[in-house]
C-alpha cells in the first residue's frame, strides 16, 4: 500500500494525520540538532509518526543521538545506510528536502503537541476497532472484552506525553519534606490510626499489595473496619470497602458502634439508653461525611474490580482499597483453584501499581494454624496458592489469644503480626480488641477499653435509670 493510499485506512476516510508537521518536525532538528532533547521527551512510541519513513527517519536520529553522534544531513543518510533504510526513506535527497523545507526550529514545541493530538486520536480508532472485533468473537465473553477495552482506553489516557527528566531539585524538595515529617511524627502513607503500625511502615505505601490473614471469626474483617474508618474518618483519605461476605448494612452497624463505642448487640435490640443514642447521632455526620465507598457486591470478580477502582482512581477518589477477602472473589476458567487464587492476587498487586496506591486484601489461613502445639501462624498457613505470599509486599496475621483460651484476662487482648514486610522489618504489634465495638485499638489507648464492662452499658447516668426503647426523633 502506498503512502498516499495508506492516509485513507479505516473505512475509507482519512486517518487523523499531519504530513506536513511531521516533515517540519524532523526538518527543525536537522536544521537544530538542539531542540533533539525536547522531541525524545516528548515522543513515547512507534506511532508518534504516521508516515512510516518518517518513523524510520525518527529511529535513526534516535540512534545518532543515543550514540552521542552530531546529527545532520550527512551523519543521518549514513545511519539509515547502516539501518538498510536509506532508500525506503526516499534517499539523500529527501533528507535534504526535509532540512530545506523549514527557515527554524521555533515551531518544534508546538508541532510535537500537535501531532501528539494526532497520534492519540489514532490509537482511539485502533483502539474502538480492535474492541469490535473481539466483541464480535463468538469466543469472547463480556467481561473479557470490557476489562482489555477499559485497559486499553485508560492506557491511552495516562501516556500522554511524560516529561520524567526533572531537575534533581524537583526530587530533593518532596525529599526533605518526608524526613521533616518523620522527625514530627508524621508519616508519607496511608495512616492505619495504629501507632505502632505507622511507626514501622510510616503509612500504608503507594503500590503495595498487603495481605490480612487470619482464621475466621478471629477478626480481620474488624481490622479491616478498623483501618478504613481510621484512614477515612480520622485523616480524611478516599477509601474503597469491598466487602464480598458482608452486606452494607452489616458495615454500616459496625462502623456507627465502632465510632459511637456502643455495645452492637444493645443497637441490634434498640434498647439503648439516652447516652448512648446521643453517641449515635453524633457518630453519623462524621461517617457520612467521610470519604469511605462500600460495595458488598458478594458476585464480585477482579476484572470488575479493577474496573471499578480504575474509576474511582480516574476521579481522583481513591488512596486506599481493601477486598474482603481475597478466596471469596469470582476467579476465571482456570480449573485449578491454586492457580485461580495466584491469577487473584497478582492482579491485585498489578492493579495496586497501576493506580499507585496501597492495596490490602483479606485472606484465610489453612487450618493447620489451629493444630496443637502451634504457636503462631506461618506464611505457608496462607490458603490455596503461594502466589499470595510471593506478590504481597506485606502480611499481616491477626492473633487474639481469647478465641483458643476463653480466659478473661485475654478478652481484650489482640496481637498484629507483621510475618512480611519487603520494604521493612517485621514486628508484633501489641493492639487492644473490645468485641462489643468490633474494633482494633492501640494497646496503650485506654479510650476504647472504656465501657467494655456492663456498668457502661447500662450506664446509670441515664434519666430513665435504666434500658429503654431507642428513640432517635427526627434523625
Amino acid at each position: 500500500m502506498s503512502e498516499e493510499n495508506k492516509s485513507k485506512s479505516f473505512d475509507g476516510r482519512q486517518m487523523p494525520a499531519d504530513v506536513e508537521a511531521e516533515r517540519c518536525l524532523l526538518g527543525g532538528i536537522l536544521r537544530d540538532p538542539e531542540v533533539m532533547g525536547v522531541a525524545v521527551m516528548a515522543i513515547s512510541d512507534d506511532d508518534f509518526f504516521y508516515l512510516e519513513r518518517h518513523q524510520l527517519i525518527w529511529n535513526a536520529l534516535c540512534s545518532l543521538n543515543k550514540s552521542v553522534t552530531p546529527i545532520d544531513p550527512v551523519t543521518l543518510s549514513a545511519e539509515l545506510t547502516k539501518m538498510d533504510k536509506l532508500d525506503i526513506v526516499g534517499g539523500r535527497e529527501y533528507i535534504f528536502e526535509l532540512m530545506e523545507s523549514v527557515a527554524s526550529s521555533a515551531n518544534v514545541p508546538w508541532q510535537l503537541e500537535h501531532l501528539r493530538s494526532k497520534a492519540v486520536l489514532r490509537k482511539l480508532i485502533r483502539t474502538s476497532s480492535e474492541i469490535i472485533r473481539q466483541a464480535m468473537d463468538p469466543a469472547s465473553t463480556p467481561d473479557n472484552v470490557l476489562q482489555d477495552a477499559e485497559r486499553d482506553i485508560f492506557a491511552i489516557a495516562d501516556n500522554q506525553v511524560r516529561n520524567t527528566l526533572k531537575s534533581i531539585d524537583n526530587f530533593v524538595a518532596p525529599l526533605l519534606e518526608r524526613i521533616n515529617n518523620r522527625r514530627e511524627g508524621g508519616i508519607t502513607g496511608v495512616p492505619t490510626g495504629i501507632t505502632e503500625l505507622d511507626e514501622l511502615t510510616n503509612g500504608l505505601q503507594n503500590s503495595d499489595l498487603i495481605i490480612l490473614a487470619a482464621r475466621p471469626g478471629v477478626g480481620k474483617t474488624s481490622f479491616a473496619m478498623t483501618v478504613a474508618a481510621n484512614a477515612a474518618i480520622r485523616y480524611g483519605k478516599n477509601v474503597a470497602f469491598f466487602s464480598l461476605e458482608m452486606d452494607g448494612i452489616q458495615l454500616a452497624q459496625r462502623l456507627l458502634c465502632s465510632q459511637a463505642q456502643v455495645d452492637q448487640s444493645r443497637l441490634r435490640n434498640g434498647k439503648l439508653n439516652s447516652d448512648e443514642i446521643k453517641k449515635i447521632i453524633a457518630a453519623v455526620t462524621p461517617i457520612n461525611q467521610a470519604p469511605l465507598f462500600v460495595d458488598d457486591n458478594a458476585d464480585l470478580g477482579i476484572m470488575e474490580l479493577m474496573s471499578k477502582a480504575r474509576q474511582l482512581k480516574h476521579k481522583g477518589h481513591l488512596d486506599l482499597l481493601i477486598i474482603d477477602y481475597l478466596q471469596l472473589m469470582k476467579t476465571g476458567k482456570e480449573e485449578n483453584r491454586a492457580v485461580a487464587i495466584g491469577a487473584i492476587s497478582r492482579g491485585l498487586k498489578i492493579l495496586a501499581k497501576e493506580l499507585s496506591i496501597p492495596v490490602i486484601a483479606l485472606a484465610q489461613l489453612s487450618r493447620k494454624v489451629e493444630e496443637k502445639g502451634r504457636e503462631r501462624p506461618q506464611l505457608s498457613d496462607l490458603r490455596e496458592s503461594g502466589s499470595i505470599e510471593q506478590d504481597a509486599d506485606m502480611v499481616w496475621f491477626v492473633e487474639r489469644p481469647f478465641v483458643q483460651t476463653h480466659k478473661d484476662e485475654d478478652r481484650y487482648k489482640a496481637t498484629l503480626i507483621v510475618a512480611k514486610h519487603r520494604n521493612g522489618s517485621v514486628k508484633d504489634i501489641d493492639m487492644s480488641f473490645v468485641p462489643e465495638y468490633t474494633t482494633f485499638y492501640d494497646a496503650t489507648d485506654q479510650q476504647g477499653m472504656e465501657g467494655g464492662d456492663e456498668d457502661y452499658q447500662y450506664g446509670s447516668d441515664d434519666e430513665g435509670g435504666g434500658p429503654q426503647v431507642a428513640d432517635f426523633g427526627s434523625f
